[in-house]
């Protein structure tokens, strides 16, 4: 069988598994057109204009199997004087759900009812170059290209990328995985013949040029110069739909279509979900990297919120090492029970019994107070000395643990500490003290066994 055929074989495969069945869509279109009822009565008794539009993938059918989610957008005329806020809160009134009030970068009712997540947002009707009331006033329009520009037939096909890169680990665009959103996988699968396997086929051509939907439509690069992908909103000429892609997830995913292409297999859609046992327990303990993690009890706020608030600790984690010389592998979290751990690996078990220490630069004339406290101090080896522009010296220091590095830098706040993530309750762990505190916990067993090893998902 040539691997033309096998990708045929697994795509059939892979579809038979995440294709809606007739059923489940009636039963969204069913409480689509409830919820719809019930915001119009809403509606007419507050005296609000507003129109009614079903968005996301289930609007655009390229929906997965168990997915059942229902984004319904209430879109009111761009000049209304009612607020996002006002409008939520009378349906909330209104309509009996039991509503969770998240916030983004724009606010939203949830809520979870039979088994299907239903979303209400508010916005403002959107047209190009005019500037936009709220964040989430292009979507409707989205939906609207999507369904005009989407080959018959391709929904399956969006489908399969879909799957395959939640199967690699790059989907969503969530703070969490700053991956490929819904909205840019299916421009994707439009900008490549409408076909999965020419996504991944072309999947390292999405570092060069721009990709646009418009003809002649000049692209203005130094816009979009800290983004590793640009793909130009075909509704805003000034947005990429890619910004939220980092490169650890674009560059799992040109490597994950390359290795697909040569060894095709389902396990890329649907990976074997690891069980640690006694031989995975031994790696750990004897692992020849250091690692320590710090545990905190998980805050109530809404996913974006967190995820942004533990990317920002992990980033101060990050550079504060860098200063004390001690360059991290991975510092990385996972949020099991109710609990954040957040694991930092390195390839030094303590600081170096010496360090270099930079000055001020000679053109700043800051200079006495780093040379009154250097010039006499018998932890010095050399200097003060003028290198490379500025005052420096090289000094010995006392050897420090990871774990008492990190103990330091939270106490002297030299780890920034976000304020949502409430850190005055941590405990960091040691590796033997680690394992033992999460050894029933199979998620965050399985999270740190994969950080250790190194190896993406699909490897």
């Amino acid at each position: 069988m040539t691997n033309e055929e096998l990708y045929q074989q697994i795509q059939l495969e892979v579809l038979e598994r995440i294709k809606p069945q007739k059923g489940e869509e009636d039963l969204l279109k069913k409480k689509f057109e409830e919820v719809v009822r019930k915001i119009k009565l809403v509606l007419t008794k507050s005296n609000i204009q507003a129109k009614i539009e079903l968005t996301g993938s289930f609007s655009r059918d390229t929906w997965l199997s168990g997915n059942r989610d229902i984004d319904i957008f209430v879109i009111m005329p761009y000049d209304s004087t009612v607020s996002p806020n006002d409008l939520l809160q009378e349906i909330k009134k209104e309509i009996k759900y039991r509503w969770v009030r998240k916030h983004a970068k724009h606010p939203y009712l949830y809520a979870e009812t039979d088994g299907i997540v239903v979303e209400i947002l508010p916005c403002y009707e959107y047209k190009p170059n005019r500037e936009l009331r709220s964040a989430v006033d292009r979507s409707p329009s989205h939906t609207r290209f999507i369904a005009e520009n989407l080959p018959v037939g391709s929904n399956d096909e969006v489908r399969l990328l879909k799957q395959f890169m939640h199967g690699v680990g790059t989907y969503g665009a969530e703070i969490k995985i700053h991956g490929f959103s819904g909205y840019l996988v299916e421009l994707m699968i439009i900008h490549f013949g409408g076909k999965f396997i020419n996504v991944l086929k072309n999947a390292t051509t999405l570092l060069q040029e721009p990709i646009v939907f418009k003809e002649n439509l000049v692209v203005d690069k130094s816009k979009f110069e800290d983004d590793p992908v640009v793909v130009i909103d075909p509704t805003d000429d000034n947005r990429n739909v890619a910004s939220a892609l980092k490169d650890k997830a674009l560059d799992n995913f040109i490597v994950a279509a390359k290795k697909y292409l040569k060894n095709p297999s389902l396990e890329f859609f649907f990976p074997n979900k690891m069980i640690i046992n006694g031989k995975n327990i031994r790696e750990m303990k004897s692992c020849p990297l250091e690692y320590i993690a710090i545990l905190h009890k998980e805050p109530d706020i809404a996913d974006d919120i967190l995820w942004g608030q533990i990317r920002k600790f992990e980033k101060s984690i990050q550079s504060f090492l860098k200063t004390e010389d001690m360059d991290p592998i991975y510092v990385d979290s996972i949020i099991s029970n109710e609990e954040i751990m957040t694991v930092i690996v390195t390839t030094e078990f303590h600081t170096k019994s010496t360090r270099w220490i930079n000055g001020p630069p000679i053109v700043l004339d800051r200079d006495d107070e780093f040379l009154q406290k250097y010039s006499n101090d018998n932890t010095v080896i050399f200097g003060p000395s003028i290198l490379e522009g500025r005052w420096k010296v090289f000094a010995k220091q006392e050897k420090r643990t990871l774990q008492e590095l990190i103990q330091i830098g939270l106490e002297t706040n030299k780890i920034s500490q976000p304020s949502h993530l409430n850190l005055k309750h941590h405990t960091i762990y040691s590796r033997e003290e680690l394992l033992e505190k999460i050894t029933n916990d199979s998620d965050k067993m399985r999270f740190l066994y994969t950080l250790l090893k190194g190896k993406p998902i699909f490897l």
